[in-house]
């Protein structure tokens, strides 16, 4: 039996849990991606080859993204930690929800805070950069699609790990080098050819160009298989979160 007043509790509960330490959850994202504005663009006065951006409006975009991975990702996985670390699993397992209402609750507090974050990003990013508008839709539509990867990932890594270390790892050493190789600061046609085929197995290169793109009108990479690209991989995500929710791995002792 559907139950929508418990999922929309167990987001609630989601929701209010980054919400009450805001100070850290969203503005201390915002304050972050600033800081690379003034570092990387500030210092950087120059065009991107090929076209008539300014490297301010390249950045910027990738910028707002980085914080909606980052943000969107967390959620999850900080939670699933957090109550293991509580022992609230148990409690988690006996809601009168079925799995897929689970990953709803979760996915959608993460896509939520993920938002929160890209819209403050940006309201904070248009006071030093003019950006153009290529489509609107595009841009939310992909901010809302790479919000669903990132919040099924973030679940996937909290049930999988068991204790904060891991979850550190994963961040440090396989999502912050991929966002950052990603193109978030470069275009990746300025690599040497090596590395640019190289970055093409990178999926978050993709997300970028996609979301950049609504903004700039800016491409490396044809929109249409980006976005099949990016959709596949949330599908593949958003299948293997519901399947460790569904049989319980990791979380039934």
């Amino acid at each position: 039996m559907i139950n929508p007043r418990g999922t929309w509790t167990l987001f609630k509960r989601e929701t209010w849990r980054y919400l009450k330490v805001y100070q850290q959850t969203v503005l201390a994202p915002v304050i972050s991606n600033i800081l690379f504005l003034a570092v990387f663009g500030l210092s950087i006065q120059r065009t991107i080859p090929n076209t008539d951006l300014e490297y301010l409006q390249f950045l910027a975009p990738g910028l707002i993204l980085m914080g909606i991975i980052n943000n969107a990702y967390q959620n999850p996985s900080s939670s699933m930690i957090i109550m293991k670390y509580q022992n609230l699993i148990e409690s988690l397992l006996m809601l009168p929800l079925r799995a897929s209402e689970k990953l709803l609750a979760f996915t959608a507090s993460a896509v939520s805070r993920g938002l929160i974050v890209g819209l403050v990003t940006y309201l904070t990013v248009i006071f030093f950069v003019d950006l153009p508008y290529a489509s609107v839709g595009i841009i939310v539509g992909s901010a809302v699609l790479i919000s669903l990867f990132f919040g099924f990932l973030g679940l996937i890594v909290g049930i999988w790990g068991d204790e904060m270390d891991k979850l550190a790892m994963i961040q440090n050493f396989v999502l912050t080098p991929l966002i950052f190789l990603g193109g978030v600061f470069y275009p990746i046609s300025a690599l040497p050819e090596a590395f640019a085929k190289v970055s093409q197995l990178n999926p978050i290169v993709y997300m970028i160009n996609l979301f950049r793109y609504g903004f700039t009108g800016f491409q490396e990479f044809p929109i249409l298989p980006s976005f099949a690209i990016v959709t596949g991989c949330t599908v593949f995500v958003g299948v293997i979160a519901y399947l460790m929710l569904k049989r319980g791995y990791k979380l039934q002792s």
